[in-house]
């Protein structure tokens, strides 16, 4: 399952605009030439192949000889290896993907694993990428544990419907990181989670340091992304360019949770923050800064304080509010009270 391009970057650009597109997009040319792609194969890594629609578990798991599941990909990949994900074919409405029913899980070992969507039309929309759910009705598990530091996932969907007692994706951690690390220089680009609970979010990170949440999409979650600041260190995660809906036109309970305790550095840069009783929720001790973000809050200013919309510590000093406007175009400021 090695992935490898022969010739040089120039020669790889040419010939990547006359290769039609496969199952697991036009940037995947081939078993022997996945090279165009930013992961594929680098510093002797393998690449590894699951096709729903056609794959078998009892396959090699090759470009032509995929996996049927997702967990038997990432049971038989090591760490740094990156496994490409083919969406499955649309329902009978032909408006969304057929969905992976896994209780996935990435254990400690397999750090630095990537997780890669694709469609054949390939396209980047995760609207178009493979959709993940939970195996069974009413289940208790996450639809993704992640306990291995530098995990990337990208162009998935998550699809919490199923997950009523338990996180979506669950970055877990530990003070230390003797054996859960998945809070640790993770990246999550492109994805999008739909329905998450609650009280367990669609993404809950615990503790870590240095991950990112970018450019993904958080449709009709009660409440999205929960950074458990209270885990040491948990210091410098970013979430930018991200978009968070209402659920159908209906108040979200709480986009973005940072608790109290030991959050430091954080960045949220450059999202939209659709209708909510509570935006973002900063606790006690907290430190970061909120820049260029939007709010739809036709009712009243939002402002950035102890009482507001954008909940902060009282008398904040170490949380930065720069560059965001709320309903009718106000400014949203951080006035310390």
């Amino acid at each position: 399952m090695r992935g490898f391009c022969v010739g040089g970057g120039e020669y790889i650009m040419k010939l990547r605009n006359f290769i039609p597109a496969l199952k697991y997009g036009a940037k995947i040319t081939s078993q022997d030439c996945v090279g165009v792609g930013s992961f594929d194969g680098y510093f002797g890594t393998d690449v590894w192949y699951v096709d729903g629609n056609d794959g078998l578990d009892t396959n090699s798991g090759g470009y032509d000889d995929p996996y049927k599941t997702i967990q038997k990909a990432i049971n038989s990949a090591s760490a740094g290896d990156t496994i490409y994900i083919n969406a499955l074919g649309y329902d009978t409405d032909a408006s969304d993907p057929k969905q992976y029913a896994e209780d996935l899980d990435i254990p400690y070992a397999k750090r630095d694993l990537k997780l890669i969507g694709v469609n054949s039309s390939g396209s980047r929309l995760p609207y178009a990428g493979p959709k993940i759910k939970n195996a069974a009705a009413a289940t208790a598990s996450p639809l993704l544990k992640v306990h291995a530091p530098g995990v990337h996932l990208e162009n998935l969907q998550f699809n919490c419907t199923r997950n009523s007692g338990t996180y979506g994706i669950w970055f877990t951690g530990e003070t230390g990181y003797a054996a859960e690390a998945g809070s640790v220089g993770f990246t999550m680009v492109n994805c999008m989670i739909k329905n998450g609970s609650d009280t367990y979010y669609g993404v809950w990170v615990d503790g870590g340091y240095g991950g990112m949440i970018s450019n993904c999409t958080f449709q009709y979650c009660l409440r999205g992304v929960n950074l458990k600041a209270d885990l040491l260190p948990s210091s410098g995660h970013t979430i930018e360019y991200c978009d968070f809906k209402t659920i159908n036109a209906a108040a979200c309970t709480l986009h973005i949770n940072i608790p109290a305790g030991s959050g430091h550095d954080w960045t949220i840069d450059g999202c939209t923050f659709c209708a909510a009783t509570t935006f973002i929720n900063i606790g006690a001790v907290g430190s970061g800064i909120i820049n260029d973000c939007g709010f739809n809050d036709e009712t009243t200013t939002t402002v950035a304080n102890s009482t507001g919309k954008i909940t902060l510590p009282a008398a904040n000093e170490t949380v930065g509010v720069t560059g965001c406007y709320g309903g009718g175009d106000e400014l949203v400021v951080n006035d310390g009270a």
